[in-house]
């Protein structure tokens, strides 16, 4: 067993087929993987409890509904369309922790709207087999799949609180469990959540621990939530070609080209695609029915995803700390947050290009090609060390990758990027200084992962056209795959 207790099944030093076998996923536990619940899959599933569940989501909703529409949207209390980010799931989109914001005002007051507006007829669908929440989202495209997650996590939170306890009592020891009295179930005649209290895995090595919340891998999405805004805008001409009548479907795209300019733009498109929603409310629900009629391909895609991202991200943690751990002095604390950040940056070289480190760059063949799943790698591999490393919050200049720091004197900005990204060069030559400057640190580091030849050539040029050949805040690294040593 590691001695990395990054994962639920190596804190708990079970066995990964336990929790295979039990359908669960094998959470990390210092940070969110970037997973989300989505409704439709319990739609779909032919398990009876998801059915069930789905039928509790929508209940709900279309209680809340009841509770908006009561005397035109007036003196609605608020309170009952606000819920929290259940964290302790360990999913969403925290790239450090498993903070999160939740369902606050802004979604209850949309939510008492919308209700009284565009979709004062939902749960009244006479096209679509089911009425599905992810309606409410899609003529809103600033709402997205961690919506769409939190709401239905709060929804089913009962059912998930118990099925941890099922796997807690059937593969983890006495003294790594304890109770814990959470509200969960909501009581229609008081109009609060009631607690129940239940046996849970929590973080038994820490004082005072939380408890940790498992969740079926059948009910997870990557991408955004099946049913989606942008799904929703770039099949429009499908959902139009589905309507049974000619006349209405000729209406329709009629309609669509007389609210768009001789030459539109992307902005043109979407705006018309919206005021013909809006004047044909119908098309909605012909969507859903398109998403409803493919529900066991799109089931098996969402699936297919989450196993190429524990092929990338959960499955890499692990082996990649044991190797800086074991060859380099990569946990050892050091003085001040640059130092710091720089030896590390410094070993993660020196374990990628001579420890088989690169390994974990690549999915079979095939190299990692999105800069998110490597900076959450990065990320992971700090979680001993006694520094803080956050990913900046928008500082009015946009996000730096991280910031790390030790005191509010002492902090370094970090970026990691892809040699092939098309702004290298700008990146490299003025990104982390305008960092720099937004967040008051004081030094700053790039670390540039390659994978071809061409990709160190022209990380090559690029420094040698912007002046920074040889500076020790650029840590390139050679990520190609290596032939075995009896090969050389």
């Amino acid at each position: 067993m590691s001695n990395f207790k990054l994962l639920f099944s190596e804190y708990f030093e079970i066995e990964e087929s336990q929790m295979t076998e039990y359908g669960a996923l094998n959470i990390c536990l210092s940070s969110d993987l970037p997973l989300f619940l989505d409704p439709f899959l319990l739609f779909a599933s032919e398990k009876p409890e998801y059915k069930v569940l789905h039928k509790q989501v929508v209940e709900h909703l279309l209680l809340l509904k009841s509770y908006a529409i009561e005397s035109d949207g007036k003196d609605v209390d608020i309170s009952l369309f606000r819920f929290p980010e259940i964290k302790q799931n360990w999913l969403g989109l925290a790239q450090y922790g498993n903070g999160g914001k939740g369902l606050g005002i802004r979604f209850a007051k949309s939510a008492i709207k919308a209700f009284n507006g565009f979709y004062k007829t939902f749960g009244e669908e006479k096209i679509t087999d089911e009425t599905h929440i992810e309606k409410l989202t899609l003529l809103n495209s600033g709402v997205g799949k961690d919506f769409i997650s939190d709401f239905t996590t709060n929804l089913i939170f009962e059912y998930l609180l118990e099925y941890t306890q099922n796997f807690a009592l059937k593969y983890l020891n006495e003294n790594q469990i304890t109770d814990f009295s959470i509200r969960c179930k909501f009581d229609r005649a008081t109009k609060t959540w009631q607690p129940r209290t239940f046996k849970l895995p929590y973080f038994f090595r820490e004082k005072n621990g939380d408890f940790i919340l498992l969740t079926p891998l059948d009910i997870l999405t990557v991408d955004e939530a099946i049913i989606n805004n942008g799904d929703f805008y770039n099949n429009f001409n499908n959902v139009t070609r589905s309507i049974g009548n000619d006349s209405l479907r000729t209406a329709v795209n009629d309609y669509f080209r007389t609210h768009l300019p001789k030459r539109p733009k992307k902005k043109d498109k979407i705006e018309a695609f919206v005021r013909t929603v809006e004047q044909y409310p119908d098309l909605v629900d012909l969507y859903i029915r398109l998403k409803e009629d493919s529900k066991k391909v799109v089931s098996g895609v969402a699936l297919s995803k989450i196993e190429e991202l524990r092929d990338q991200l959960i499955d890499s943690l692990t082996p990649l700390c044991n190797l800086l751990n074991d060859n380099s002095e990569f946990y050892s604390v050091k003085p001040n947050s640059y130092e710091e950040a720089l030896k590390r940056a410094n070993y993660l070289k020196d374990v990628i290009e001579n420890n088989d480190g690169y390994r974990i760059f690549y999915d079979g063949t095939k190299p990692i090609a999105k800069e998110d799943t490597i900076q959450r790698i990065f990320r992971l591999t700090w979680y001993a060390s006694p520094f803080d490393v956050n990913a900046e919050v928008n500082n009015g200049r946009g996000p730096a990758d991280y910031k790390v720091s030790f005191g509010s004197g002492d902090s370094t900005i970090v970026e990691f990027k892809l040699a092939k990204s098309s702004s290298l060069e700008r990146n490299l030559e003025n990104q982390t200084n305008i960092y720099k400057s937004a967040s008051k640190s004081s030094n700053d580091i790039s670390v540039v992962l390659c994978y071809t030849e061409n990709d160190i050539r022209k990380v090559n040029r690029v420094l040698k056209k912007i002046g920074k050949e040889g500076d020790e805040n650029i840590i390139v690294i050679d990520a190609r795959r290596k032939a075995s040593a009896s090969k050389v």
